[in-house]
C-alpha cells in the first residue's frame, strides 16, 4: 500500500516555499532538472531574442492580446499609444517589454532553482500582471492588469516555441538525450510558473 504524504491545503495558499516544494514534488522537478537547464543555457542563449520577437509578433495577431500594451508596464515612463494604429512593434514600450521578457526567458535557463529567491521572482512575475505592485520599483505606478486566460495562453505558446527552439539545436551541439531532458525541464518550470500566475487570480477553497 502506498502511503500518502499529508499536505496542508491552507498552508499551500499562504506559504510560497511550501507551495513550490509541493509543486516540485508532484510535477517531478528535481535538482537535476535545474542543472540540465543551466547546462543548456549557453546553447539556447543565442536564440532568446528571436524567441522574444516571435512572441510579440504572435501577440500582435489579435486585438485582445495587443490591448494590454495600452497600459503602462512596470518601470516604463515613456509615451503610450492610444489606438491600435499607433501601436507598433517598434514602439518604446514594446521594446521595454521585450527586454523584460528576454530577462525572464534567460532566467528559465540560468536560474538557481534550489534558491528560494528564484521562486520568489517567478511568483512576482505572476503577481505583477494582476495590477499589484509586485516589484519595489513599481510602487505608486499605474497598475498593469492582464487577463488570466491570456497569461495562460501565452505561457502555452511560449512553451511550444521554446521546445521548438531546443529541438532545433543541432545534435552535435546538444545531444538528443540532452534535448529531451531540457524539453521536459522547461515544461515543468512553465507549469509551475503557470500556477504562480493562477494563485494571484483565483481564490482557492
Amino acid at each position: 500500500m502506498i502511503t500518502a504524504e499529508a499536505i496542508d491545503k491552507a498552508r499551500l495558499n499562504t506559504d510560497l516555499a511550501y507551495r513550490v516544494r509541493f509543486l516540485r514534488s508532484f510535477i517531478g522537478f528535481k535538482q537535476e532538472d535545474g542543472e540540465v537547464l543551466n547546462r543548456a543555457a549557453p546553447l539556447v542563449a543565442p536564440f532568446v531574442s528571436k524567441v522574444v520577437d516571435a512572441v510579440y509578433d504572435h501577440l500582435f495577431e489579435y486585438t485582445i492580446t495587443k490591448e494590454p500594451f495600452f497600459h503602462r508596464n512596470q518601470g516604463y515612463e515613456g509615451p503610450l499609444p492610444s489606438t491600435f494604429e499607433e501601436l507598433s512593434l517598434d514602439s518604446e514600450q514594446i521594446a521595454f517589454r521585450k527586454k523584460f521578457l528576454r530577462l525572464w526567458a534567460a532566467k528559465v535557463f540560468t536560474a538557481k532553482y534550489e534558491d528560494e529567491k528564484t521562486w520568489e521572482y517567478l511568483n512576482k512575475v505572476g503577481l505583477m500582471h494582476t495590477g499589484a505592485a509586485a516589484f519595489k520599483h513599481r510602487e505608486g505606478k499605474q497598475p498593469l492588469h492582464v487577463d488570466l486566460m491570456l497569461c495562460s495562453a501565452l505561457l502555452g505558446w511560449v512553451e511550444k516555441t521554446l521546445v521548438s527552439t531546443i529541438l532545433g539545436v543541432p545534435d552535435e551541439i546538444l545531444s538528443r538525450e540532452d534535448k529531451t531532458a531540457t524539453v521536459l525541464a522547461v515544461g515543468k518550470v512553465l507549469w509551475i510558473q503557470n500556477d504562480l500566475f493562477q494563485r494571484h487570480y483565483i481564490k482557492s477553497d
